[in-house]
């Protein structure tokens, strides 16, 4: 009897803990239960009911945070699920979607083309260490978060994606096949990464721009770890004060970026490093790795392409430049 009771217990947790799907189109209600195609929900409904295992399937078209004119309004995705764009709707299988379709994330939630009622993030990313949050086949575009208020946060930075930190330590996200593009902030145009070690594969970053640093992407460790991964990426027609392409700034922390087979054309920066910018203060640390990337066209008053404050270790293997692209490390660590 014992051994029945245990028998229906784990048959219990094992059903209650079973990942489950949901299926998302732009023409989704609140009121259907995302179970399939047909009854397929809205997507803001389907990421408040998506819990960490669970995959978000989302139909090709056009999606915004709201309809009402909130700016605060995001794309928030718990930790763990896995999201998934760019399918027709008739799709049973993951592997039957076709890697250049893409559903469209778009934070132009005003007047059409005017940025200033714009939401400030178009996405955001829970974090947690013990769990990975996957993105993959979307446009994020048209975030605009240049709303002057002090530090780093949804309203100045990240204008595509803002990865929050976690708080057990460091998450291990995957964004792949996405297209970030007309994006602003203060800092990180497309991207703001405040600690983490996530994985950005085969993306495009194009047409971002931040008024300081960073115009497609900021990484930001202050008092912890920013370590992502940039692997087949193309960085293109981003614009910044400094750091066009990438920013990575330690500040008492580390940011350490692994920039692997990337490709920066003719980005734009009124001072530092074109494509990469690295500093460092406070006791941090800054140690880009960037091997077998390719650089051309880019343009800014110092450094064409990569300029460093501060930083301790930077590789550049097999970087190709056109037009004396720059490459100048520093032995030290900024203290």
């Amino acid at each position: 009897m014992k051994y029945f009771l245990l028998l229906i217990t784990i048959l219990s947790v094992s059903a209650t803990s079973q990942a489950e799907r949901f299926y998302v189109s732009p023409q989704g209600t609140v009121g259907a239960d995302g179970s399939s195609w047909s009854q397929a929900m809205d997507l803001q409904t389907a990421l408040k009911a998506a819990q960490a295992s669970d995959e978000v399937w989302v139909q090709q078209g056009t999606y915004m945070p709201t309809i009402n004119g909130d700016r605060t309004a995001t794309f928030l995705l718990p930790a763990g699920i896995q999201l998934y764009g760019g399918f027709l709707g008739t799709e049973t299988q993951l592997h039957q979607r076709q890697a250049e379709m893409k559903s469209v994330l778009s934070g132009d939630i005003g007047q059409k083309g005017l940025q200033g009622d714009n939401v400030y993030t178009v996405v955001s990313m829970s974090s947690s260490a013990t769990t990975s949050t996957t993105m993959d086949g979307f446009v994020i575009e048209n975030g605009f978060g240049r709303s002057y208020t002090e530090g780093f946060s949804k309203k100045n930075a990240g204008g595509g994606l803002f990865i929050l930190p976690a708080v057990d330590g460091l998450s291990n996200h995957r964004i792949s096949n996405c297209i970030f593009k007309q994006n602003s902030a203060h800092n990180g145009g497309a991207v703001y990464l405040d600690s983490g070690r996530p994985s950005f594969v085969g993306c495009l970053f194009v047409s971002n721009t931040a008024d300081f640093n960073g115009g497609a992407v900021f990484n930001q460790g202050s008092g912890s770890e920013a370590s992502p991964i940039f692997r087949d990426c193309l960085f293109e027609d981003n614009a910044s004060n400094s750091g066009a392409g990438m920013t990575n700034y330690g500040m008492n922390g580390a940011s350490s970026p692994l920039v692997l087979d990337c490709q920066f054309v003719n980005n734009v920066s009124v001072l530092n490093g074109a494509a990469i910018f690295n500093m460092a203060n406070d006791n941090g640390d800054c140690s880009p790795v960037v091997e077998n990337c390719f650089f051309e066209g880019n343009a800014s008053i110092l450094g064409n392409d990569v300029s460093d404050l501060g930083v301790s270790r930077s590789i550049a293997s097999e970087a190709r430049t056109n037009g004396g692209g720059v490459l100048r490390p520093n032995a030290a660590t900024k203290r």
